[in-house]
C-alpha cells in the first residue's frame, strides 16, 4: 500500500512539474512574440518526453500595403540533463525571398525565455539595428545596439553580430532632434516612436514645416 502511494505521489509531482514547465514555455513563446499557435504542439511533444524536438512556425510582416515579408522559424527545445524540464534554447529564423540564394538565415539563442524576439529577428535580417539590454559573461548588465554583418560569418555559419555600446557615441534622441519630426513635440508620441525604433521597426513620422 505504501509503495503504491509512493508511486502515486511521484506521478502526481511529475504531472505538476510538467504543467508548470508547459506554462513557463508558453509564457516564453508569448514574450518572444511567437504567440500561442505552437501551444498544442508543444504540449503534445512534452507528453512524448523526447530528449529534444523542434517546432516550425511562419510569420508574415507587412511592409507597405499588400507587400509582405515572410520569415520561417524553427524553434529548438531540449530536455534538461538533470530534470524533466524542457527549455527553448534557440531558434533559427529565415527571411524568405523569391530567389532562395538571397534568403538570409540566423540562429538566435535564448536564455530563461529572454533574447531576441521574433519581430526583432525579422528586423535584424533586414539589416536594421536593434537596441537590447544584455548581460556579459560575468552577468553584468549593459546596453548596446546590435546589427548583423552580412559580409562575415562565424564557424557555425551565423552572421557576425556587431555591437555598438554607449561609448560608440550614438544617441537616438539626439539623432531624431536633427529632423523636424512632429511626433517629437508630444512626449507620449516621442517615447512611442523611440521604443519602436529601438526594436528595429520601420516608423512612419510627420515632418512639420512652415505652412504645413
Amino acid at each position: 500500500m505504501l509503495y503504491e502511494q509512493e508511486i502515486y505521489f511521484k506521478l502526481l509531482n511529475k504531472t505538476l512539474m510538467n504543467v508548470k514547465n508547459l506554462e513557463f514555455l508558453k509564457d516564453g513563446l508569448k514574450y518572444l512574440g511567437f504567440g500561442d499557435k505552437l501551444n498544442a504542439d508543444l504540449e503534445n511533444k512534452i507528453k512524448e518526453q523526447p530528449k529534444e524536438f523542434s517546432l516550425p512556425l511562419s510569420g508574415d510582416f507587412n511592409l507597405t500595403g499588400t507587400i509582405k515579408d515572410r520569415v520561417d522559424y524553427k524553434l529548438d527545445f531540449r530536455k534538461s540533463d538533470q530534470t524533466d524540464m524542457y527549455f527553448l534554447n534557440r531558434y533559427q529564423a529565415t527571411l524568405k525571398h523569391e530567389d532562395p540564394a538571397q534568403e538570409k538565415t540566423q540562429t538566435f539563442y535564448i536564455t530563461k525565455n529572454s533574447g531576441i524576439t521574433a519581430k526583432e529577428a525579422y528586423n535584424l535580417l533586414n539589416g536594421r539595428a536593434v537596441n537590447k539590454d544584455l548581460n556579459n559573461r560575468e552577468g553584468q548588465p549593459y546596453n548596446a545596439w546590435l546589427q548583423l554583418d552580412f559580409q562575415e560569418k562565424d564557424k557555425n555559419e551565423n552572421y557576425k553580430v556587431k555591437q555598438y555600446h554607449a561609448g560608440y557615441g550614438y544617441d537616438l534622441e539626439m539623432a531624431l532632434s536633427k529632423y523636424p519630426i512632429k511626433e517629437q513635440l508630444n512626449g507620449e508620441e516621442k517615447t512611442k516612436l523611440m521604443k519602436s525604433l529601438e526594436k528595429g521597426n520601420l516608423a512612419q513620422v510627420t515632418f512639420a514645416r512652415e505652412g504645413g
